[in-house]
């Protein structure tokens, strides 16, 4: 048995993400069987090729299922067979696609807040009611959830703007006045 694919489905609703699997996906290749969890991907034995013995050796189909925690789907494929499936590449990338095209990534914005009319606590409180409850219970809660509100934010901004970093890290001849040929490290200060 070999794992083949391994994926994270940005849902709780992991029954959900079953029910797609079990009667909506459609793998192109094989017989679906359903399972507790997932699916089960079969060859007809009819379709099994001449003078291979499946006796002899592991079925032939992928185990396809789902599992959750902490609030997160998780998704496995496994194939029992040391070859591989028919059509198995195009089946594992019909599923990721159509499985992130139904159930895809969603970060919603933190809101916008004016820290010189109210505190952190107070603006995320009705958005994020459990961080701010742990972060008001920290040693310097405070400065620290405003911290992560701004490195949110501006990693936020750095995905929709993206530019080159500046370099920090240059090697001897490149900035300073060290010697040709010595082989010394400077950092941007």
């Amino acid at each position: 048995m070999k794992e083949i694919l391994y994926l994270e489905v940005p849902t709780p609703e992991t029954e959900t993400v079953r029910s797609w699997l079990q009667t909506d996906f459609e793998p192109g290749n094989g017989e679906k069987v359903l399972t507790s969890e997932g699916f089960r991907l079969q060859i007809p034995s009819a379709t099994t090729p001449a003078g291979v013995s499946l006796s002899e050796n592991w079925p032939t189909e992928l185990s396809v299922f789902v599992w959750s925690v902490q609030r997160t789907t998780y998704l496995k494929v496994f194939r029992w067979a040391e070859q591989p499936f028919p059509s198995e590449g195009e089946i594992l990338q019909r599923l990721t696609k159509e499985i992130r095209s139904r159930f895809p990534h969603h970060y919603p914005e933190p809101p916008a807040i004016d820290l010189s009319q109210q505190s952190i606590f107070a603006a995320l409180g009705s958005t994020y009611p459990l961080t701010v409850k742990y972060f008001q219970k920290m040693p310097n809660g405070e400065y620290d959830l405003t911290r992560a509100y701004w490195w949110e934010k501006r990693w936020r901004e750095g995905v929709r703007n993206p530019q080159q970093p500046r370099q920090v890290v240059f090697f001897a001849g490149e900035r300073g006045s060290r010697g040709a040929g010595e082989q010394h490290f400077g950092y941007a200060q």
